[in-house]
């Protein structure tokens, strides 16, 4: 039987690729790159994304703040990240409130007296001596006259600013322990706390704090403020160490948003 040849139109060369089939490649390499480029975009987005986001766990600035905070070294040869008043200490030392000693150490339970205070009361407050009268600064009180005493700039400063007055004949009790009511009194006023007068307390903010006591106002001041621990005793007397100082002061700041809470390590 013989065989239909079909027509020259219809015939398929040699290596030729029907047109429908040409059609379908098109569409297949198309539908290739597509993926490829889907592919190739979503590895380099992903990879930004990664990097965006290690870039702000190790960012020092807004909320990471605290994880560099965290990372702080405690310079301090006798201060344990357990003590009561760490947090307080090491916030204040790198803002350069407070500082240690040649060997090392804090010193946390050492007192402080008034001329110590009137010192760190001026640098929390970031007082800018320049701007202050320079006939201000000197010989403002009996016992702080002597010239290029570490204490004067900040006594005076501190007396200029109305904060401290002194005690009667003309001293200012530079070598004297600090008491915590006279402490939080010029605490109070160097942060710009409001303190009722005294006779405006009418009830008392602790047993030990009783009407006509000077302190009444500071003391209703310092609870409501949150510049004291929880208790139900006010201990006016006390002696403040060096780490009292620096836990008021910092809870003064934190009071005023100057300072953030920062977690311990561990």
């Amino acid at each position: 039987m013989a065989i239909k040849k079909l027509p020259k139109s219809k015939q398929v060369k040699k290596n030729e690729i029907p047109k429908n089939h040409r059609s379908f490649l098109a569409v297949l390499v198309l539908f290739a790159g597509f993926s490829l480029y889907a592919i190739t975009s979503f590895m380099t987005s992903n990879n930004n994304y990664i990097k965006k986001m290690f870039a702000d766990v190790t960012s020092s600035d807004g909320q990471n703040a605290e994880l560099s905070q965290v990372q702080r070294e405690n310079p301090f040869s006798d201060l344990s990240d357990s003590h009561s008043n760490y947090q307080a200490i090491l916030e204040l030392y790198y803002k350069g409130v407070v500082s240690g000693y040649a060997d090392n150490t804090f010193k946390a339970d050492n007192k402080v007296n008034r001329a110590e205070f009137a010192k760190m009361l001026a640098e929390a407050s970031d007082v800018d001596y320049a701007a202050l009268p320079s006939d201000k600064m000197t010989n403002c009180f009996n016992d702080v006259s002597i010239p290029g005493a570490w204490f004067e700039p900040s006594v005076c400063a501190a007396k200029y600013k109305g904060w401290v007055n002194g005690y009667e004949g003309g001293d200012f009790g530079v070598t004297r322990n600090i008491s915590k009511a006279e402490g939080l009194k010029i605490l109070e006023k160097a942060f710009g706390f409001a303190v009722p007068s005294n006779e405006g307390v009418k009830e008392m903010p602790y047993n030990d704090v009783h009407p006509g006591d000077w302190f009444v106002g500071a003391a209703q001041a310092a609870k409501e403020n949150g510049l004291v621990g929880k208790s139900t005793v006010f201990i006016p007397g006390w002696e403040l160490t060096r780490a009292d100082v620096a836990q008021v002061i910092y809870n003064a700041m934190k009071a005023k948003g100057l300072v953030n809470d920062i977690a311990k390590k561990g």
